[in-house]
């Protein structure tokens, strides 16, 4: 087995690997079948990510057959690094795959000094097992949540008293900086690739005080493989509930989208389920190393997994 960065000629069968992956998965454990029976809109990861951290992500390529085993994505930022999408060719399974790609980016991480983050469902057993052994800590637990946005728009919400507004280039650090200041990472880069939106598919939003101050933020993919809220950070679940209740109405109506709610926030889920939200899945975020405390309302989301 032999380990290299992902090159573009690999794109269709990367997409073909994460589907098949994903599909086998679910379907032998979960008895789920929630991913269509194509593999191309599995494109959007290489897509996607390509553009917004150009070659940071390696396979696992059998050697004698040229197919690839396993793929990871990996994300470096100023505070961290975080590990997006980790998946095994079902045909290559118990050999190791992803225990030996999440040990490259662990070292490759180690060596720049970073801990690491990731997000993984709290339902595969398989990853969580392979991420403590690793030495991954659960630090807090997200419940999935999907609402078929009404194509007439959300339902009203009551007056919060903060001005919500599209994130201009200029915000870019004063979101890193208060993202920074609550959960002590720093992912510049993300922010000013959303405002650029040269994908046509990222949104940001910001909430304000009277007096100009941040409130919270959040993001959101809209892509036809990919429709998401997230990530973004609050300081209280009154903004958190205003800012996704317009990331919603906005982006989403007449579409079905996913966003991932701490579990400990019981306004912010309350709400969600008197909007019609229901329960599809767990997530777990984990830390490799110094794992500052979360303080704020944190939206962790699995396009980009950068936090």
């Amino acid at each position: 087995m032999r380990i290299r960065s992902l090159a573009p000629p690999d794109w269709d069968q990367l997409a073909e690997l994460i589907y098949s992956s994903l599909s086998v998965w679910y379907r032998t454990r979960l008895n789920m079948e929630k991913f269509g029976a194509e593999a191309e809109p599995f494109r959007v990861f290489p897509e996607l990510y390509e553009a917004l951290d150009p070659g940071c992500c390696v396979v696992a390529e059998d050697e004698a057959s040229g197919r690839l085993a396993g793929s990871i994505f990996y994300h470096p930022r100023e505070t961290h690094w975080a590990v997006g999408i980790v998946n095994t060719n079902p045909d290559f399974g118990e050999r190791g795959v992803a225990r030996a790609l999440m040990q490259h980016v662990l070292a490759l991480a180690d060596a720049a000094g970073k801990p690491v983050r990731l997000v993984s469902s709290a339902m595969n057993l398989d990853s969580f097992s392979l991420y403590t052994r690793l030495g991954f800590v659960p630090c807090m637990t997200f419940q999935d949540l999907k609402l078929e946005v009404p194509a007439a728009g959300m339902p009203p919400v009551g007056e919060s008293g903060l001005m919500l507004r599209r994130a201009l280039p200029e915000d870019a650090e004063r979101i890193a900086d208060f993202e920074l200041r609550l959960n002590g990472i720093r992912r510049s880069h993300d922010w000013r690739h959303f405002i650029r939106n040269e994908q046509q598919c990222w949104h940001l939003w910001i909430a304000e005080r009277a007096d100009g101050s941040l409130a919270g933020f959040l993001g959101a993919v809209a892509h036809p493989a990919s429709q998401m809220v997230g990530p973004g950070v609050c300081e209280d679940e009154s903004a958190a509930i205003v800012l996704l209740h317009r990331v919603l109405d906005e982006t989403f109506r007449g579409r079905g989208v996913v966003w991932l709610a701490p579990v400990h926030c019981a306004a912010l889920v309350r709400q969600c389920y008197a909007w019609g939200a229901r329960n599809v899945e767990l997530h777990l975020a984990s830390v490799h190393g110094a794992a500052p405390p979360m303080k704020g309302i944190t939206f962790p989301t699995f396009m980009p997994e950068t936090g």
